[in-house]
């Protein structure tokens, strides 16, 4: 007789869990098993979201990869993205995501003097910086996740928040990615500010992510699979393991054997 998996949310894990404990969570609608040193999860199709084998290296120069038009950005009032990514110590300023306009006209994230997520409609923005410095530029893996909702941009970093913005002079809620050069990862609108490094688990959602949900990604590898809707592993390809927007690779990127941490 099959036995019933228990249920519970992603707020009321065990907090001393053994290795081998399964659950459905009925928030996440994720089934997540603990391994021994931390939740793993699978989607509904049974692909484990641990980690994988690659990653996406990028040379600085021309690499990127671009995505055609990412609807749940297009006129959004709640959308998120996360990813890992190894900037070079010796990088300049990089860009890690742009769409359209890019800084004056679209989402814009990017590691300069600051470490800035920039909602932008003409000369007014949202936006969130860290004033870390060189807050990824230091040859080391980081998770990073970027939300936007109830006129609020954050920005995450290993699962933890580290700056929120609200609403700057007269920025409308339209955060449009249709217009101008598609949205890419890796560099600017220019094709310029070329991301050095290496990324990972790119990810866009539907919706702001509250903070525990940033947290699971982390930690437990756990995606809202009702939020999600374009996954990029970059497992010696460019697919979208969610939905049905393959990226289309620009310059010469390759896949490095040194993925993530976990």
């Amino acid at each position: 007789m099959p036995t019933t998996i228990p249920s519970i949310t992603s707020s009321t894990r065990p907090g001393s869990p053994s290795a081998g404990d399964a659950y459905f969570e009925t928030d996440t609608k994720n089934y997540i098993i603990y391994d021994g040193a931390a939740w793993r999860g699978f989607v509904n199709d049974g692909e484990t979201l641990g980690a994988n084998g690659y990653s996406l290296d990028l040379d600085g120069t021309d690499d990127r990869v671009e995505l055609g038009t990412i609807t749940a950005l297009n006129s959004a009032s709640a959308f998120s993205i996360t990813c890992w990514v190894k900037v070079s110590s010796s990088a300049g300023t990089t860009k890690i995501f742009e769409t359209s306009g890019g800084i004056y006209g679209g989402i814009s994230i990017y590691q300069s003097t600051n470490f800035d997520f920039l909602l932008a409609s003409g000369s007014s923005d949202y936006r969130a910086e860290r004033y870390t410095g060189d807050l990824v530029r230091d040859d080391t893996w980081h998770h990073l996740a970027f939300t936007f909702g109830s006129s609020t941009a954050k920005i995450y970093e290993g699962g933890n928040l580290l700056t929120t913005a609200t609403q700057n002079g007269s920025m409308v809620s339209a955060t449009t990615a249709t217009s101008g050069t598609t949205p890419h990862i890796g560099s600017s609108k220019s094709d310029s500010l070329n991301l050095l490094g290496k990324m990972d688990d790119f990810a866009v959602f539907n919706a702001e992510l509250t903070a525990t949900e940033v947290s699971n990604i982390f930690n437990g590898r756990l995606y809202n699979q009702s939020k999600l809707i374009h996954l990029y592993k970059f497992e010696n390809n460019y697919n979208d393991s969610k939905g049905s927007l393959n990226g289309t690779p620009q310059g010469d990127p390759t896949f490095d054997s040194s993925d993530k941490p976990y």
